[in-house]
Order: C-alpha cells, then sequence, then structure tokens
C-alpha cells in the first residue's frame, strides 16, 4: 500500500478503536447500573440478564476490538513510520546528492569565473597589444606620411633639378637652326621677298657668328635682299640676344616684314627683341639684324 492508502486506514482503525472504548466504557457503565438495580432479583429478573450478557459481550467485545485494532493500528503506524523512514532516508540522500550538486556546481561555477577572470585578462592584455599595436600602426603611418612628403620633397628638388639642369644645359648650349627649321623660317618669310635686311654678329664666339649665318641662310631662302651695309667694323664683343631694328618711319610692308621675323624666330626656339632706330637717322625700309652671344 501506498502512503495514502496506510493513513486512511489508520484513520479508520482509530474510529474503530475509539468505538471499542466506548463500547468497553457502556458496557461497564450498564454492568454497574445492571448490579445496582437488578442485584436481589438478579436471577430471577430476565432484563437483568439480559442487560448483564448484553454489557459484558460489550466488555469482550471493546476489549476484544481495543486488542485487534490498537495491534492494527500499530502495524499501521509502524508501516507509516517505515514509510516515513525510508521517505527521510530518501530525502537525506536527495539532499545529499543536491549537496554533492551544489559542491559541483560551486566548484563548477569556481572554476568557471576563474576561466572568466582569466578570458577578462587575457583579453585585457590583448586589448593592451592591441593598443599597443594601433599606437605602432600610427606611428608607423605618421612616419610613412613623413618619408612620403620628404620623398615628395625630394623628388620636387628632384624635378626642380632637372629643370635646372635642362635650363642650364639649354642656356650653355650653343644655339642651332636645322635645315628643315632654316627652311621653315623661310617659308614663312617668302611673302616678303625682295625685302632689304643687313646681319651683324657681335662675335665674341662662333656661336654668335654660326647663328647669323643660318638666319641669314633662312633669309636668301625667302629671297629677301641682303646688304652689308653698315655691318663692317661693328663685329664688336658685349652684345647678349637678337635684336630686329626698324626705323620708326618705316613703310608698312617693312614693318610686316620684321614682325614675322620675330615670330618665326620664336617659332623655331629664337627669342628675339624688336628695337627702333633713331629717328634722326635717315629714313630706311631696311631691316637691321644684331645677332649677340647667346649669354
Amino acid at each position: 500500500m501506498d502512503k495514502n492508502a496506510l493513513e486512511q486506514l489508520l484513520s479508520s482503525y482509530n474510529w474503530w478503536m475509539g468505538l471499542s472504548t466506548v463500547a468497553v466504557a457502556i458496557g461497564i457503565l450498564g454492568e454497574y447500573v445492571a448490579h445496582f438495580i437488578f442485584e436481589k432479583e438478579a436471577r430471577r429478573n430476565k432484563r437483568e440478564l439480559a442487560i448483564s450478557i448484553l454489557c459484558g459481550v460489550l466488555v469482550l467485545g471493546g476489549v476484544v476490538g481495543e486488542y485487534i485494532f490498537g495491534n492494527k493500528l500499530s502495524q499501521v503506524s509502524e508501516r507509516l513510520q517505515q514509510i516515513a523512514d525510508t521517505e527521510v532516508a530518501q530525502a537525506n540522500r536527495d539532499a545529499a546528492a543536491a549537496r554533492k550538486d551544489a559542491e559541483l556546481s560551486r566548484k563548477q561555477s569556481a572554476a568557471t569565473y576563474e576561466r572568466a577572470a582569466q578570458a577578462e585578462r587575457h583579453a585585457a592584455q590583448e586589448n593592451a597589444r592591441a593598443a599597443k599595436a594601433l599606437e605602432a600602426a600610427e606611428v608607423a603611418r605618421k612616419n610613412a606620411e613623413q618619408f612620403r612628403l620628404q620623398i615628395a620633397e625630394a623628388n620636387e628638388r628632384a624635378a626642380n633639378a632637372e629643370r635646372e639642369t635642362a635650363r642650364l644645359t639649354a642656356a650653355l648650349a650653343d644655339r642651332q637652326l636645322t635645315d628643315v627649321q632654316v627652311r621653315s623660317i623661310a617659308g614663312k618669310l617668302k611673302v616678303f621677298r625682295g625685302q632689304a635686311y643687313s646681319v651683324t654678329a657681335y662675335w665674341d664666339s662662333k656661336e654668335s657668328l654660326g647663328i647669323a649665318n643660318r638666319i641669314h641662310a633662312a633669309l636668301q631662302l625667302a629671297e629677301w635682299s641682303y646688304s652689308d651695309e653698315g655691318s663692317k667694323g661693328m663685329m664688336l664683343g658685349g652684345m647678349v640676344g637678337i635684336m630686329v631694328w626698324t626705323h620708326p618711319e618705316a613703310d608698312e610692308q617693312t614693318r610686316k616684314a620684321a614682325a614675322s621675323l620675330l615670330s618665326a624666330l620664336a617659332q623655331e626656339g629664337l627669342n628675339a627683341e624688336p628695337r627702333l632706330q633713331s629717328p634722326k637717322n635717315p629714313k630706311s625700309n631696311m631691316i637691321s639684324l644684331n645677332v649677340g652671344s647667346k649669354r
């Protein structure tokens, strides 16, 4: 039987035991009552006899009932005690298991907390290393940026040096006109064929005389009219560059021819300057070229 059934039996046996006790009490009471009432005529009075027998039966039944139900009550109580002991033992075992589980959980929790603490420490170390790496990367980036700027400045200085070298090289190089350039100048100036001109080289060096001869060759190819008037005795040093002289009162054709000559020379890399002669000079339609040194 389970615990509930035993508890119901215990309640039932208690009721029967109580009823038996009542029966014993009634029997004893009835016996004394019958004894005092019917003592003299007990043998002759059938009611007294019946009541005595009945009360005796009740007393006997009550005693037997108390014994039987008391015994059953003891059995049930013992069984309930066994069940209770079993349940207590099981509860103790469950409690012990629960304590073990709690201890194991506590240890696991402690281990988990320790691992979590280690993980946090490791994360902190990794963050510190990451911060140092970022700082180093930032320093490297700044250094790289500085190097880049230095490289850009060095490249700029190199480019400036190259340009300056090219400029100095060009400045130091002799002025030249190739045959193609000579023909190009001539082609642009042929429209002014017959234009009178003179060329004077202020020959500090052979370079001035060389470029003067090449310009002279282009003008000859353009069928301009060369005149050596005023060129003798003027080959002195000290003049720089090419100058194209015209008289202020020269005709329009001469001014156009001078302007075209300046343009044609510039297109071939020879810079020349226009100059006006003194108005006191005799009026002339001649174009005079003075070719000085390059430097």
